[in-house]
């Protein structure tokens, strides 16, 4: 006699897991994707704020605060101490660093984040 190999029940063990692995990847996007947007938002006020950089009415102190209220509003770890401006007479350079801290069942994850943005300070 001939035994049944998908008989009603039975599950093959890669099904299982694969269906362990999608679940792990879904639970680390739960918590990963929030921090990733909040971080290119972050990115992109810097970016405009480095655009700037040449008028007269954005001076560092002015940029600082900008890129901290950003910050807080996104709730990320930046501090005043983390913020660098540099500026010469034909460039303004912003780097901002901080580490997120990341936490999931049993592990935590310190993502070290570094933007940097340098730009040309055109004459108006």
């Amino acid at each position: 006699m001939t035994e049944w190999r998908y008989q009603r029940g039975d599950v093959p063990v890669g099904c299982l897991v694969s269906m362990v692995v999608v679940l792990l990847v879904v639970l680390v996007s739960i918590k990963v994707a929030p921090i990733m947007i909040n971080v290119g938002e972050l990115d992109k006020e810097i970016k405009t704020l480095a655009d700037r950089g040449n008028r007269r009415e954005y001076k560092d102190e002015r940029i600082i605060r900008d890129i901290l209220s950003k910050a807080d509003a996104l709730d990320l770890p930046v501090t005043k101490d983390d913020i660098t401006i540099k500026r010469t007479s034909s460039r303004i350079k912003i780097t901002v660093t901080y580490d997120v801290v990341i936490t999931f069942p049993g592990y935590t994850y310190v993502w070290h984040k570094r933007h940097y943005e340098d730009r040309p300070l055109i004459e108006v």
